[in-house]
Protein backbone atom coordinates (compact mmCIF):
# COMPACT_ATOMS: atom_id res chain seq x y z
CA UNK A 1 0.00 0.00 0.00
CA UNK A 2 1.67 3.32 -0.83
CA UNK A 3 0.24 7.17 -0.36
CA UNK A 4 -3.03 6.28 -0.69
CA UNK A 5 -2.56 5.56 3.25
CA UNK A 6 -2.21 2.64 5.76
CA UNK A 7 -4.64 -0.32 6.41
CA UNK A 8 -4.02 -1.59 9.85
CA UNK A 9 -5.03 -5.00 10.28
CA UNK A 10 -6.40 -6.70 13.55
CA UNK A 11 -4.24 -9.07 15.88
CA UNK A 12 -5.04 -12.64 15.28
CA UNK A 13 -4.45 -15.66 17.36
CA UNK A 14 -1.65 -17.36 17.79
CA UNK A 15 -0.44 -20.83 19.12
CA UNK A 16 0.06 -19.72 22.65
CA UNK A 17 -3.39 -18.06 22.85
CA UNK A 18 -1.84 -14.56 22.89
CA UNK A 19 -2.50 -12.05 20.23
CA UNK A 20 0.05 -11.72 17.76
CA UNK A 21 0.72 -8.23 16.01
CA UNK A 22 0.53 -7.91 12.42
CA UNK A 23 3.52 -7.79 10.42
CA UNK A 24 4.21 -4.92 7.89
CA UNK A 25 6.78 -4.41 5.78
CA UNK A 26 8.09 -1.35 3.95
CA UNK A 27 11.17 -0.17 1.34
CA UNK A 28 12.83 3.44 0.69
CA UNK A 29 14.45 4.17 -2.22
CA UNK A 30 17.82 6.17 -1.56
CA UNK A 31 18.64 9.77 -3.13
CA UNK A 32 21.81 11.45 -4.23
CA UNK A 33 21.39 15.40 -3.97
CA UNK A 34 23.58 17.01 -6.73
CA UNK A 35 22.74 20.94 -5.58
CA UNK A 36 20.75 22.11 -2.89
CA UNK A 37 20.35 25.23 -0.20
CA UNK A 38 19.36 24.34 3.36
CA UNK A 39 16.44 26.07 4.97
CA UNK A 40 16.38 26.09 8.47
CA UNK A 41 12.06 26.90 9.32
CA UNK A 42 10.56 27.67 12.32
CA UNK A 43 9.91 24.48 13.41
CA UNK A 44 10.99 21.28 12.30
CA UNK A 45 8.13 20.61 9.52
CA UNK A 46 9.32 24.01 7.89
CA UNK A 47 12.95 22.81 7.83
CA UNK A 48 14.01 21.21 4.99
CA UNK A 49 15.90 22.26 1.52
CA UNK A 50 15.54 22.82 -1.87
CA UNK A 51 17.39 21.50 -4.52
CA UNK A 52 18.04 18.66 -6.99
CA UNK A 53 19.12 14.84 -7.34
CA UNK A 54 18.42 11.32 -8.31
CA UNK A 55 16.37 8.88 -6.38
CA UNK A 56 17.81 5.31 -6.80
CA UNK A 57 18.12 1.89 -6.11
CA UNK A 58 18.57 -0.76 -4.47
CA UNK A 59 16.20 -0.20 -1.79
CA UNK A 60 15.76 0.03 2.10
CA UNK A 61 13.76 -2.99 3.34
CA UNK A 62 12.12 -3.10 6.98
CA UNK A 63 9.81 -5.22 8.51
CA UNK A 64 8.07 -5.08 11.98
CA UNK A 65 7.88 -6.82 14.05
CA UNK A 66 11.34 -8.47 13.27
CA UNK A 67 14.26 -10.05 15.36
CA UNK A 68 17.32 -7.52 14.83
CA UNK A 69 17.86 -5.07 18.24
CA UNK A 70 18.12 -1.65 16.48
CA UNK A 71 21.26 -0.88 18.33
CA UNK A 72 22.61 -3.38 15.89
CA UNK A 73 21.71 -1.30 12.82
CA UNK A 74 24.13 1.86 13.29
CA UNK A 75 21.52 4.20 11.68
CA UNK A 76 20.77 6.64 14.44
CA UNK A 77 17.50 7.59 12.42
CA UNK A 78 16.32 4.44 13.03
CA UNK A 79 16.79 4.83 16.91
CA UNK A 80 15.27 8.30 16.86
CA UNK A 81 12.30 6.94 14.53
CA UNK A 82 11.21 4.21 16.79
CA UNK A 83 11.14 6.54 19.75
CA UNK A 84 9.40 8.89 18.22
CA UNK A 85 6.79 6.57 17.51
CA UNK A 86 7.46 4.86 21.44
CA UNK A 87 7.95 1.55 19.60
CA UNK A 88 10.29 -0.58 21.00
CA UNK A 89 10.60 -4.21 19.35
CA UNK A 90 13.32 -5.56 17.20
CA UNK A 91 13.08 -5.22 13.38
CA UNK A 92 14.16 -6.77 10.30
CA UNK A 93 16.34 -4.27 8.29
CA UNK A 94 18.60 -4.30 4.91
CA UNK A 95 20.47 -2.04 3.96
CA UNK A 96 21.92 -2.80 0.53
CA UNK A 97 24.24 1.00 0.45
CA UNK A 98 26.57 2.19 2.74
CA UNK A 99 25.70 4.51 5.42
CA UNK A 100 27.34 8.10 5.83
CA UNK A 101 28.61 8.63 1.91
CA UNK A 102 26.22 10.00 0.21
CA UNK A 103 23.21 7.92 -0.61
CA UNK A 104 20.81 8.98 1.71
CA UNK A 105 21.13 6.05 3.82
CA UNK A 106 19.54 7.79 6.96
CA UNK A 107 16.78 9.07 5.26
CA UNK A 108 16.22 6.03 3.33
CA UNK A 109 16.50 3.77 6.56
CA UNK A 110 13.88 6.26 8.53
CA UNK A 111 11.32 6.36 6.03
CA UNK A 112 11.34 2.29 5.85
CA UNK A 113 11.51 1.79 9.54
CA UNK A 114 8.64 3.78 10.00
CA UNK A 115 6.42 2.96 7.51
CA UNK A 116 6.70 -0.74 8.40
CA UNK A 117 6.29 0.13 12.39
CA UNK A 118 3.74 2.50 12.00
CA UNK A 119 1.34 0.96 9.38
CA UNK A 120 0.65 -1.61 12.60
CA UNK A 121 0.27 1.37 14.88
CA UNK A 122 -2.86 2.77 12.39
CA UNK A 123 -0.78 6.03 11.52
CA UNK A 124 -1.27 7.44 8.30
CA UNK A 125 1.33 7.35 5.07
CA UNK A 126 1.98 11.19 5.25
CA UNK A 127 2.39 11.16 8.90
CA UNK A 128 4.77 8.39 8.86
CA UNK A 129 6.65 10.52 6.41
CA UNK A 130 7.28 13.44 8.48
CA UNK A 131 8.56 11.32 11.04
CA UNK A 132 10.85 10.10 8.96
CA UNK A 133 11.87 13.72 8.43
CA UNK A 134 11.37 14.58 12.26
CA UNK A 135 13.96 11.94 12.44
CA UNK A 136 16.62 13.39 10.17
CA UNK A 137 15.89 17.03 11.28
CA UNK A 138 16.88 15.95 14.72
CA UNK A 139 19.69 13.92 13.89
CA UNK A 140 21.16 16.29 12.02
CA UNK A 141 21.64 13.80 8.86
CA UNK A 142 19.51 15.26 6.35
CA UNK A 143 17.36 18.04 5.49
CA UNK A 144 15.43 17.10 2.10
CA UNK A 145 16.19 13.54 1.34
CA UNK A 146 13.10 12.21 2.40
CA UNK A 147 10.72 15.07 0.74
CA UNK A 148 13.00 14.34 -2.34
CA UNK A 149 12.44 10.42 -1.50
CA UNK A 150 8.83 10.74 -1.14
CA UNK A 151 8.38 12.00 -4.52
CA UNK A 152 10.14 8.80 -5.53
CA UNK A 153 10.97 8.71 -9.26
CA UNK A 154 14.15 9.89 -11.57
CA UNK A 155 14.73 13.48 -11.28
CA UNK A 156 13.36 14.66 -8.09
CA UNK A 157 13.10 18.77 -7.36
CA UNK A 158 12.54 19.94 -4.19
CA UNK A 159 11.30 23.39 -5.12
CA UNK A 160 9.92 24.01 -1.43
CA UNK A 161 11.67 23.26 1.67
CA UNK A 162 10.02 21.00 4.42
CA UNK A 163 8.72 17.70 5.23
CA UNK A 164 6.54 15.83 3.06
CA UNK A 165 2.87 17.61 3.20
CA UNK A 166 4.38 21.01 4.11
CA UNK A 167 7.76 21.13 1.04
CA UNK A 168 7.05 20.72 -2.47
CA UNK A 169 8.74 18.48 -4.52
CA UNK A 170 8.22 17.73 -8.45
CA UNK A 171 10.05 14.05 -9.93
CA UNK A 172 10.24 12.67 -13.37
CA UNK A 173 11.53 9.49 -14.76
CA UNK A 174 15.29 9.39 -16.84
CA UNK A 175 14.95 9.19 -20.40
CA UNK A 176 15.79 5.92 -21.47
CA UNK A 177 19.80 4.85 -22.24
CA UNK A 178 21.27 6.22 -19.17
CA UNK A 179 22.56 4.33 -17.00
CA UNK A 180 24.60 5.57 -13.57
CA UNK A 181 26.99 4.41 -12.22
CA UNK A 182 28.49 5.09 -8.60
CA UNK A 183 32.50 5.47 -6.85
CA UNK A 184 32.10 5.29 -3.17
CA UNK A 185 35.74 7.33 -1.64
CA UNK A 186 34.88 7.51 1.97
CA UNK A 187 32.31 8.64 4.62
CA UNK A 188 31.42 12.19 6.15
CA UNK A 189 29.11 13.73 8.16
CA UNK A 190 26.20 15.81 7.00
CA UNK A 191 26.56 18.25 9.41
CA UNK A 192 30.10 19.29 8.55
CA UNK A 193 29.28 18.94 4.73
CA UNK A 194 26.20 21.12 5.22
CA UNK A 195 28.63 23.59 7.44
CA UNK A 196 31.38 23.80 4.83
CA UNK A 197 28.54 24.22 1.82
CA UNK A 198 27.51 27.31 3.58
CA UNK A 199 30.35 28.76 4.87
CA UNK A 200 31.78 28.78 1.06
CA UNK A 201 28.57 30.53 -0.08
CA UNK A 202 27.81 27.67 -2.06
CA UNK A 203 23.88 27.69 -1.12
CA UNK A 204 23.81 30.93 -2.62
CA UNK A 205 25.19 29.72 -5.45
CA UNK A 206 23.06 26.90 -6.08
CA UNK A 207 19.85 29.22 -6.23
CA UNK A 208 20.62 29.91 -9.47
CA UNK A 209 21.14 26.26 -10.82
CA UNK A 210 17.84 24.75 -8.97
CA UNK A 211 16.06 27.77 -10.30
CA UNK A 212 16.53 26.63 -14.16
CA UNK A 213 16.14 22.88 -13.32
CA UNK A 214 12.95 23.53 -11.59
CA UNK A 215 11.83 25.75 -14.50
CA UNK A 216 12.25 22.85 -16.84
CA UNK A 217 12.24 20.01 -14.75
CA UNK A 218 14.41 18.78 -17.89
CA UNK A 219 16.74 15.77 -17.95
CA UNK A 220 19.51 17.32 -20.09
CA UNK A 221 19.48 20.76 -18.35
CA UNK A 222 19.84 18.90 -14.05
CA UNK A 223 22.92 17.16 -16.46
CA UNK A 224 24.52 20.15 -17.53
CA UNK A 225 23.74 22.10 -13.88
CA UNK A 226 25.14 19.29 -11.96
CA UNK A 227 28.04 18.96 -13.51
CA UNK A 228 29.09 22.28 -14.02
CA UNK A 229 28.25 22.93 -10.52
CA UNK A 230 30.74 19.91 -8.98
CA UNK A 231 33.14 21.02 -11.66
CA UNK A 232 32.98 25.25 -11.18
CA UNK A 233 33.18 24.68 -6.85
CA UNK A 234 35.80 21.78 -7.11
CA UNK A 235 33.47 19.39 -5.25
CA UNK A 236 34.70 16.75 -7.69
CA UNK A 237 38.19 17.69 -7.17
CA UNK A 238 38.52 17.73 -3.46
CA UNK A 239 36.86 13.71 -3.71
CA UNK A 240 38.77 12.30 -6.23
CA UNK A 241 41.92 14.59 -6.63
CA UNK A 242 42.97 16.69 -9.71
CA UNK A 243 43.71 12.93 -11.88
CA UNK A 244 40.23 11.86 -10.77
CA UNK A 245 38.67 14.44 -11.40
CA UNK A 246 39.84 14.05 -14.97
CA UNK A 247 39.46 10.68 -15.10
CA UNK A 248 35.51 10.59 -14.28
CA UNK A 249 35.66 13.41 -17.01
CA UNK A 250 37.19 11.30 -19.76
CA UNK A 251 35.02 8.29 -18.99
CA UNK A 252 33.27 6.64 -21.96
CA UNK A 253 30.02 7.40 -22.84
CA UNK A 254 30.12 10.08 -20.25
CA UNK A 255 26.48 12.39 -19.71
CA UNK A 256 26.94 14.18 -16.51
CA UNK A 257 29.17 13.66 -13.11
CA UNK A 258 28.50 15.38 -9.91
CA UNK A 259 29.98 14.54 -6.38
CA UNK A 260 28.14 14.83 -2.91
CA UNK A 261 29.75 14.13 0.01
CA UNK A 262 31.85 11.15 -0.28
CA UNK A 263 30.21 9.38 -3.30
CA UNK A 264 30.61 10.67 -7.24
CA UNK A 265 27.81 10.11 -9.20
CA UNK A 266 28.62 9.28 -12.88
CA UNK A 267 25.92 9.40 -15.77
CA UNK A 268 26.88 7.33 -18.69
CA UNK A 269 25.30 6.24 -22.18
CA UNK A 270 23.95 2.54 -21.13
CA UNK A 271 25.54 1.03 -24.86
CA UNK A 272 28.67 2.17 -23.40
CA UNK A 273 28.20 1.23 -19.65
CA UNK A 274 31.20 -1.49 -20.15
CA UNK A 275 33.68 0.56 -21.34
CA UNK A 276 32.96 2.95 -18.58
CA UNK A 277 33.19 0.60 -15.81
CA UNK A 278 36.38 -0.59 -17.00
CA UNK A 279 37.68 3.16 -17.32
CA UNK A 280 36.71 4.35 -13.79
CA UNK A 281 38.09 1.02 -12.38
CA UNK A 282 41.47 2.46 -12.42
CA UNK A 283 40.85 4.87 -9.79
CA UNK A 284 40.78 2.03 -7.53
CA UNK A 285 37.57 3.28 -5.57
CA UNK A 286 34.32 1.20 -4.88
CA UNK A 287 32.36 1.22 -7.64
CA UNK A 288 28.45 0.33 -7.95
CA UNK A 289 26.19 -0.12 -10.69
CA UNK A 290 22.49 1.80 -9.46
CA UNK A 291 19.10 2.05 -10.71
CA UNK A 292 17.03 5.14 -10.85
CA UNK A 293 13.86 4.50 -9.15
CA UNK A 294 10.61 4.02 -10.59
CA UNK A 295 8.20 4.48 -7.74
CA UNK A 296 8.27 5.74 -3.71
CA UNK A 297 8.31 4.37 -0.98
CA UNK A 298 6.09 1.02 -0.34
CA UNK A 299 4.11 -1.08 2.70
CA UNK A 300 3.06 -4.04 2.56
CA UNK A 301 1.87 -7.28 4.38
CA UNK A 302 4.30 -10.18 3.85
Amino acid sequence: MTHAGVRVLSPVEGSTGRAVPPRFCASSPHHVTAIFKPYYGVDIPSTGSVGAGLVLEPRVRVCAPGGVQVESIGVSTVGRVLELLGYKAPLDIVAPLPPGVGFAVSAASAIASSLAVGAGLGFSYRRLLRVAHEAEVLERTGLGDVLAISCGVGLAVRVKPGAPGVGEVDCTPLPPGVSILALVVGARHTRELIRLYVERGLDVKAEASIARIAESMSFSVFAEEATRFSLENGLLRELLGGEGEHTVMKTPGIIAAYAKKGVAIILVESDRVGDAISHLSSLKHKLLTLEQSRGGPEIWVP
